[in-house]
């Protein structure tokens, strides 16, 4: 029985060491001296919504809440198209079950995606609880672009999001808006801004010429739309003097069209001393990780140079 006991503790230990907790396996992954905070990225669930899955909306919002605290999550960004039909009340009523576990508890910025504006444009989104919630100093026509900001141990950042085909209309106020915070590291949330082939989409490849080039402050860049994990780092010389001044990180995340293999939620652990990014991408649903094959198939990676 003793050997039988011996035997049974060595599998134990070796099934621990392969398959590490489902719930939170990155707790190693923090910064030693604290130096850290987490801002959560959710996309194009409009498939979750589209089938009235709120269940599995539900488990992503309690999981981000459940892990505030450890990982010292400061924003969720949202990159679009969170309904299939902007329009469908009971599509945002599933949407909602995501929102509910930390509305008010974590602050929360959206980007409207074709999918929410393709029947009556910006109206519905516009109306959302969480979009007219927001300063209006902080945003433009009600809400179609908005930003905010925000200081972990005295680094300051700067979040601004821009709807789906407004982008280029509201170029000269995301240029306003990213001068008159230039000390803030910046980053864009965009519903469309690579394509498929990690190329920039049409759209994206002005908004970096008109907005992300001409500020030095802009070094993330989110977006969704097409189903795809794509990353791309953009060389900027800001001074003109022919050495590289900043790199520009743009990352697509997009599990639309999963089926039953959905629930993803990609989270960016910025490293303030290393200055550096994790990126980790799970699923309360499934409780599976999910490789990038853009990095090395990893499924958790570090942009190093980041910000």
């Amino acid at each position: 029985m003793k050997k039988l006991f011996s035997q049974f503790i060595a599998v134990f230990l070796l099934l621990v060491a392969f398959f590490p907790s489902k719930s939170l396996a990155h707790d190693t992954e923090r910064a030693d001296d604290g130096d850290y905070f987490t801002i959560v990225w959710v996309s194009d669930t409009q498939d979750i919504a589209y089938r009235n899955r709120g269940d599995v909306l539900e488990k992503m919002g309690k999981w981000i809440i459940r892990n505030r605290d450890l990982l010292r999550i400061r924003f969720v960004v949202q990159t679009g198209d969170a309904v299939d039909n902007g329009a469908s009340p009971w599509q945002w009523e599933a949407y909602d079950h995501l929102l509910k576990p930390f509305r008010g508890r974590i602050p929360y910025i959206a980007a409207a995606g074709n999918h929410e504006i393709k029947k009556n444009g910006f109206l519905e989104f516009c109306m959302r609880e969480d979009v007219r919630s927001i300063p209006r100093s902080q945003t433009i026509d009600r809400g179609k672009a908005s930003f905010a900001t925000f200081t972990v141990k005295d680094e300051k950042f700067i979040i601004v999001s821009v709807g789906f085909g407004v982008e280029l209309h509201y170029a000269d106020w995301m240029n306003q808006v990213l001068k008159t915070y230039k000390d803030h590291t910046a980053i864009l949330i965009l519903h469309d801004y690579l394509a498929v082939t990690g190329n920039f989409s049409i759209t994206g490849k002005q908004v970096f010429q008109q907005v992300v080039v001409p500020n030095p402050n802009v070094r993330l860049v989110l977006c969704g739309h097409v189903t795809s994990l794509k990353a791309r780092a953009d060389v900027v010389d800001d001074d003109g003097d022919g050495t590289p001044d900043r790199v520009v990180n743009g990352l697509l995340y997009d599990y639309q069209h999963y089926k039953e293999d959905f629930g993803q939620i990609r989270w960016l652990r910025f490293d303030l001393k290393h200055r550096s990014i994790t990126v980790t991408t799970y699923s309360p649903f499934t409780k599976r990780y999910y490789k990038d094959f853009n990095f090395d198939n990893q499924a958790i990676f570090t942009i190093t140079n980041a910000f």
